[in-house]
């Protein structure tokens, strides 16, 4: 069984004709950031690598979730994720190691929102709907895939676990 976790960045200060790669998240991103860290660490299985973009508000976002979660899961950075489309994303996610059954990708929008649907072929009802209105910022989509290989993933061959949001969360105490 693999688990592939695709979280949207944390809210990061608007693009103010600054390097867009190098925009950090603002104070609720960082907030919203540390909550999505506590669900993953609290309802999914442990990813065993965490990949990101390199962008300052992934990288940032990244290491907030990893403060939650047990030490020693190894960081990759790839710089394709930055701007990446859903093709792009699923040659990464086909190219994983298979012996990281869980693995978290941190990256940005549409990007992250498309491949979480394409990926989607089952799951809760009400969960896929949600997704695919919106994906905002520290958006969390959990798939489960029946299968050994990350090689042998594709279109609509993953269930959709859970999609959360921070704004979804606000009641629960963490």
């Amino acid at each position: 069984m693999l688990h592939l976790l695709l979280l949207r960045h944390a809210k990061a200060i608007p693009y103010a004709g600054r390097d867009d790669f190098q925009r950090p998240l603002t104070e609720r991103g960082r907030a919203d950031a540390a909550l999505v860290g506590a669900v993953i660490a609290r309802r999914t299985p442990p990813p065993e690598l965490v990949i990101h973009s390199g962008a300052a508000r992934t990288r940032e976002t990244a290491n907030i979730v990893l403060s939650k979660l047990p030490p020693g899961i190894e960081i990759s950075v790839e710089p394709e994720i930055y701007e990446a489309t859903r093709p792009a994303l699923l040659r990464l996610v086909r190219e994983l190691p298979d012996d990281s059954s869980t693995v978290l990708i941190v990256g940005h929008n549409p990007g992250i929102a498309d491949i979480a649907r394409f990926l989607s072929g089952r799951g809760e009802k009400d969960a896929l709907g949600r997704m695919s209105v919106k994906f905002p910022t520290s958006g969390l989509a959990v798939l489960e895939f029946d299968l050994a290989s990350w090689e042998d993933v594709g279109g609509q061959a993953g269930r959709l676990v859970t999609f959360t949001t921070p704004a979804a969360l606000g009641g629960e105490d963490f």
